[in-house]
């Protein structure tokens, strides 16, 4: 699928921008109105009769609320409880309800659910305000919209106008002002461009200039081949490793081993004498500002270095293991793991394993497998694995940590493990190596029957 990202603040003309733009690009293009979703469910907030947005009355709200997106002779229209209250969404204090109760982790965790489903089934082009960011974080084209303050304001006094609506433009300017605010600094997916976001503004632009500019960055994308990507998620010792290794020397896709990255920075961070009692936000930030991860594929095998240096040779200790997943979490750590595994994503066939890639890191994979086995399996695994490898540990220890480990990847506040709806779930507790990689070849080929396997 196509996927294509707007951005933008209020008043820059994404909404409409993105309806063009789906029009030109043909009529497989759909448009999710990710605005219309939240301005539904703070319209249907309101006409429920609660009088304050709490964390309470929000979480009773959503146990009784069901949002569905339907198209009507190609139109976006939103069913609330089976009515359809497209007509009532477009109102001035609809458009605020739709800013304050997008804030709420439980209304976006609905709304992402709604929106994620939408992009994986879509050739579509989604607007909003973190789109780029956290709805379709590998989209093929990011555009972030925006325009001079003063200019957003008249356009959008002249809408409301238009409407009938009776407002000043001091109070439309006041307004814009104070979303923006809330847009940029809410502490759930803030309103900002990514890095490979393409920033247009258009404040001297004209609306058809600011078409055809887009319409050609998306056109060139869309004539680029499309890769393919495979996310391998699971447990330790589950064998995810294994199977992204043999999977993808059969479909001679590349490989990209996050948790080699992981480990790399652990082992950089032992090197450069950075003490683990220490661990805390402040001193892994610290740490971070200091190295430069990168990436480089000799005779097809992934090398991490870190500062220059090459560490792949010292990546499989049981204190690399242990400190890579005491470092992952911190979102310092995870916000430079994370650009190197999306570009690469975008410019190979990948299969790309770890503990959130389909959930987190890439959540418009084609696929999306989930390893797991049985705990005492998964133990002996890790067991005869440290013992391989000259480590002095006795079964006990290994379960142990495995357990912690197992409850730490579940818990943790960023990329946590998860088992999707969409997950197509491996158990290896009995079943061989290539056992497993036959089961997902043959869930490949109902999507890609022409795909070549070696």
């Amino acid at each position: 699928m196509i996927n294509i990202a707007i951005d933008g603040f209020t008043g820059s003309g994404k909404s409409t921008l993105a309806k063009v733009l789906a029009q030109k690009l043909g009529d497989n293009f759909k448009i999710l109105d990710t605005g219309a979703i939240f301005r539904g469910l703070g319209y249907a907030f309101d006409l429920a009769g609660y009088k304050d947005m709490t964390v309470e009355n929000i979480s009773s709200f959503l146990k009784d609320v069901d949002v569905k997106v339907v198209f009507i002779d190609n139109l976006q229209h939103i069913l609330i409880n089976g009515s359809d209250i497209t007509n009532y969404i477009r109102t001035e204090k609809v458009s605020q309800l739709a800013s304050k109760i997008s804030v709420f982790p439980a209304v976006r965790e609905k709304y992402l659910e709604i929106a994620k489903k939408f992009a994986r089934e879509h050739d579509c082009v989604m607007e909003g305000r973190d789109i780029g960011t956290v709805v379709m974080p590998n989209a093929d084209v990011k555009i972030f919209l925006t325009a001079d303050e003063d200019k957003r304001a008249k356009r959008r006094f002249d809408e409301l106008v238009a409407k009938g609506t009776n407002v000043s433009y001091d109070e439309v300017l006041k307004d814009l002002k104070e979303r923006d605010f809330r847009d940029s600094s809410r502490p759930v997916a803030p309103l900002m461009p990514t890095e490979d976001s393409l920033i247009v503004d258009n404040s001297e632009m004209s609306f058809d200039e600011t078409v055809d500019f887009c319409l050609d960055i998306i056109n060139r994308k869309i004539n680029e081949t499309k890769t393919i990507n495979i996310a391998i998620d699971g447990y330790v010792c589950s064998g995810k490793s294994t199977i992204t290794k043999a999977l993808a020397k059969r479909l001679n896709f590349r490989i990209f081993d996050t948790g080699a990255i992981y480990r790399g920075i652990a082992c950089a961070f032992v090197y450069m004498n950075y003490d683990e009692s220490k661990i805390s936000d402040e001193y892994i930030c610290k740490f971070a500002k200091q190295i430069n991860v990168k990436i480089e594929f000799m005779d097809g095998t992934e090398h991490v270095f870190v500062n220059g240096i090459d560490y792949t040779p010292y990546l499989r200790t049981e204190r690399t293991s242990v400190l890579s997943a005491k470092i992952s979490p911190f979102t310092c750590i995870r916000k430079k793991v994370l650009f190197l595994q999306r570009e690469f994503a975008k410019h190979n066939n990948t299969v790309m394993e770890g503990r959130d890639i389909g959930s987190f890191v890439l959540p418009n994979a084609d696929f999306k497998f989930f390893c797991t086995a049985d705990e005492q399996v998964r133990a002996r695994r890790r067991y005869e694995q440290q013992r391989a490898l000259g480590n002095d540990v006795t079964y006990e220890e290994v379960l142990k940590d495995l357990r912690e480990r197992d409850y730490k990847d579940v818990h943790r506040e960023h990329g946590a493990i998860k088992l999707l709806p969409d997950s197509i779930i491996i158990d290896t507790t009995n079943q061989s190596l290539e056992q497993s990689v036959d089961f997902c070849i043959k869930e490949i080929k109902k999507k890609y029957p022409d795909i070549n396997v070696m």
